[in-house]
């Protein structure tokens, strides 16, 4: 899967999901800018693949737009950007405070689009441009009454994703969904110790999928010739 001087921006990129696709990205011959809030495990990767580190808080408008500029300028050009950035903090409905709602539409929903209207202008002036976003199995289906609120906003990527699909494809821009099922992250590295992240954490270990499983998907995505796209990439460990 050959991505040869492809430019590549990544989000999510200090950890997990991110972090694999910036090392098969740059494994296969991309040149990769690696975006994230934290800039030690950032500095430290982008050293590791001779890659641009872009630290920001891309739930901040402003500061994601001028990321995605700086990325733009660092590789020269833009030919895919990798939505991977997202967080998940379970809870049933009636018992949750409304600003981790925010939170977690801030930053899977909003951020993302935000991200993506700023890399266009760069896209269409780029290679085989594409775009691939990040979503989720459970953006096909709510697996649990603690999961809605995440599961909402992995519905709205999936969304979100198909209109990106019909808009953007006259222009020669493919739009991907890839949607992975458990993958052994840190994603619950945040949660309060108790029964329901030490039961979550246990299924990562149990049924997750290596990360560098999911981020083999997204290189071969971005590795197809520039008339095919793939719509909608869903992948769970046989275990799952």
């Amino acid at each position: 899967m050959d991505l040869q001087d492809r430019r590549v921006l990544i989000t999510g990129a200090s950890s997990g999901i991110g972090a694999a696709v910036a090392r098969a990205a740059a494994g296969s011959g991309a040149k990769v800018a690696l975006l994230a809030r934290r800039k030690g495990p950032l500095d430290e990767l982008a050293a590791e693949l001779g890659g641009t580190a872009v630290v920001a808080d891309i739930t901040d408008d402003a500061a994601a737009e001028a990321a995605v500029d700086t990325a733009a300028e660092a590789l020269g050009g833009l030919d895919a950007l990798v939505n991977s950035a997202g967080a998940f903090t379970p809870g049933p409905v009636g018992a949750t405070d409304p600003a981790v709602w925010r939170s977690m539409i801030d930053l899977n929903v909003v951020a993302l689009l935000v991200l993506t209207r700023a890399a266009i202008p760069h896209l269409r002036a780029g290679t085989s441009p594409t775009i691939v976003n990040l979503s989720s199995m459970s953006g096909r289906r709510v697996p649990n009454a603690l999961a809605g609120v995440y599961a909402a906003t992995k519905h709205a990527v999936h969304a979100a994703s198909e209109g990106l699909r019909q808009e953007l494809g006259p222009a020669g821009i493919r739009v991907t969904t890839v949607a992975p099922g458990f993958v052994d992250t840190p994603i619950a590295a945040s949660w309060p110790d108790g029964p329901v992240r030490e039961h979550f954490e246990e299924r990562l270990r149990n049924a997750g999928l290596d990360p560098a499983a999911v981020a083999a998907a997204v290189v071969h995505v971005l590795a197809l010739p520039p008339d095919v796209q793939v719509v909608e990439y869903a992948v769970t460990s046989i275990r799952q």
